[in-house]
């Protein structure tokens, strides 16, 4: 990429850190880190070689991007009094209609990466899949070129389908998380080996990358064999998490494959 670019990271947390630290890697010139959590920004800034700004009053106002990287609750409280009209904002939420960020300027963007990241990880960021929004073309090809500069794996999609993908990700990923979690409690209070069903679980996963959704179910729910249903819930009536689970998705399964209620 022909064209210098700077950055202000607003934001230190895990996706404001890691990515910080891949624009340095990568020679993008980090002109300054804000956070409100001044601690957290000042580690990062010496991280990336860079200065911190503790009042958002003193944002350098010469960056090619501000890259965005808040909880969705905190966009706007923390752009408010931020004066970078006609700059190019570009936030990371897998949720936030870009264009809400118009008040603040009309040149706008998004790089949502679809990975799950916390701050001293280390990052195959070639697996990682990101997701580009720009509110003109111009943008549009800049961030192009700088996903090309950090070795990104990017897509264009817009606000709409992002906000459906985030769903995806949340679901696929934080309730899978959850759920696995809940299992691996129930062996640990059973005295189980939870490392049994690891083949089980990814065997489950491939399922669903090779062959058309729910054509590979299987369990008492899909046959339709209530009574060794009820007796698993009576079994769980001491572990209410799973037992919700359970009967949850033991529901939803008789009424996809028997049209069945529970």
């Amino acid at each position: 990429m022909k064209t210098k670019i700077s950055a202000t990271i607003i934001g230190s947390g895990n996706v404001g850190s890691q990515l910080a630290k891949l624009f340095y890697k990568k020679g993008i010139i980090i002109d300054a880190i804000y956070n409100k959590n001044q601690d957290s920004g000042i580690s990062l800034a010496k991280a990336v070689k860079s200065s911190f700004v503790a009042d958002k009053k003193n944002i350098p106002n010469h960056s090619s991007i501000y890259l965005l990287a808040l909880k969705d609750d905190h966009y706007f409280e923390e752009l408010n009094g931020m004066d970078l009209t006609q700059k190019l904002l570009i936030h990371t939420s897998g949720s936030l209609e870009s264009d809400r960020l118009n008040p603040f300027s009309k040149r706008w963007g998004c790089l949502y990466p679809m990975q799950t990241l916390t701050k001293n990880d280390n990052v195959d960021w070639e697996t990682v899949a990101f997701y580009v929004e720009a509110s003109n073309k111009e943008d549009e090809n800049l961030m192009g070129s700088l996903c090309e500069k950090l070795g990104l794996n990017y897509s264009k999609i817009n606000s709409e389908q992002r906000r459906k993908l985030h769903i995806s990700a949340v679901a696929t990923n934080n309730f899978t998380y959850h759920l696995l979690s809940t299992v691996k409690s129930f062996c640990e209070e059973n005295e189980l080996n939870y490392e049994d069903l690891k083949y089980l679980v990814q065997k489950s996963i491939d399922n669903t990358f090779q062959k058309d959704a729910f054509v590979m179910q299987t369990g008492p729910a899909s046959r339709k064999d209530l009574k060794l249903v009820e007796h698993h819930l009576n079994l769980l009536e001491n572990n209410s998490n799973l037992k919700e689970i359970y009967e949850l998705f033991s529901k939803q399964i008789l009424k996809k494959h028997h049209n069945h209620e529970l």
